[in-house]
């Protein structure tokens, strides 16, 4: 069973995010040493949708007094979409490795995917490679809208 939304605002806040407020049910959480706001949406009884619990996670990992200090898999953005002509989700990380997985579940696929990119990041390390450019953080969902 997901979170709750009220479980993911204590955490933020545990973590040193402060609510900055917002219209509606929405809160923007921000922190010093985290470049961007979180938002957070709903009533503190739902639960909170998947995705805001990977966006609760990766703005921790950018904050230092966070519950884990920043990995280097984190700076990767990891996309899942579904493909029509694999009839299949298919999960890559562009920027870092070539094609990635796929599979019949959304949420396996993503889990899949971040196990794949730290093996990438692990073969990075033995080989004595640097890593590739980070790709989090350059907003590349807003920036995908307008490709549309």
């Amino acid at each position: 069973m997901p979170p709750k939304v009220r479980e993911l605002i204590g955490e933020l806040e545990r973590a040193g995010f402060v609510n900055r407020g917002g219209r509606g049910n929405h809160r923007n959480f921000v922190h010093p040493e985290v470049a961007k706001p979180i938002t957070i949406s709903g009533n503190l009884g739902d639960d909170a949708k998947h995705y805001q619990i990977r966006a609760v996670r990766l703005a921790m990992a950018f904050s230092h007094n966070g519950v884990e200090s920043m990995r280097d898999s984190a700076r990767y953005a990891k996309i899942v979409e579904w493909s029509e002509e694999d009839q299949c989700y298919v999960g890559s990380a562009p920027g870092l490795i070539f094609a990635g997985c796929h599979g019949e579940d959304e949420k396996a696929v993503f889990e899949e995917l971040c196990q794949v990119v730290e093996e990438a990041i692990e073969l990075y390390r033995k080989d004595g490679k640097p890593l590739p450019p980070a790709t989090s953080g350059c907003d590349l969902a807003n920036r995908l809208q307008s490709v549309v």
